[in-house]
């Protein structure tokens, strides 16, 4: 078996997060066999994962994103409402407990976490200080389940153009 850093310098990027749970079904099973590492981009949701997140506008740069959209951004919050609630427990921000959840996922995963402050990094870096038990992924999965998600990633003329969509 490789280390991590040599299964990370084989790797593919994939959308991977809890609202978008699907590479695990078939795509990780079959990365694992091969020893190849994933660069997840999408693990804190576009922000909404944040908990801070404004439901997408009409023309504002989340109208393309359903979970976003009147109606499933309102039963979206209530899922990022949950993991905040295991969040504050831990004394930790939902962003943080959404990175580390990932992280927990897979030894060779490496989110993607873009960031405009300082703050705002040195918050996405003390996530790699979080350890969680099994118990502790178990509830928070528990807090999002996939079934529970509104919406798509995407509109749907953008999900039949995704490579990880087709069959």
């Amino acid at each position: 078996m490789r280390s991590a850093l040599e299964a990370a310098q084989q790797g593919l990027q994939v959308e991977y997060s809890l609202m978008n749970r699907k590479p695990e079904q078939t795509l990780f099973p079959v990365l694992d066999e091969l020893g190849i590492g994933v660069t997840a981009y999408g693990v804190l949701v576009h922000g909404l994962l944040s908990g801070k997140a404004k439901p997408a506008g009409p023309l504002g740069p989340r109208s393309h994103l359903p979970w976003f959209h009147p109606g499933n951004f309102e039963q979206n919050m209530k899922l990022v409402d949950a993991l905040a609630h295991i969040a504050a427990e831990k004394n930790v921000t939902p962003s943080q407990l959404a990175l580390a959840w990932a992280l927990t996922r897979r030894a060779n995963l490496v989110p993607v976490v873009g960031t405009r402050t300082m703050q705002h990094l040195e918050e996405t870096l003390a996530a790699l200080r979080i350890k969680l038990t099994t118990d502790d992924a178990a509830r928070i999965e528990a807090a999002i389940p996939p079934s529970a998600v509104a919406g798509t990633r995407y509109l749907p003329v953008l999900m039949k153009l995704l490579d990880s969509e087709r069959p």
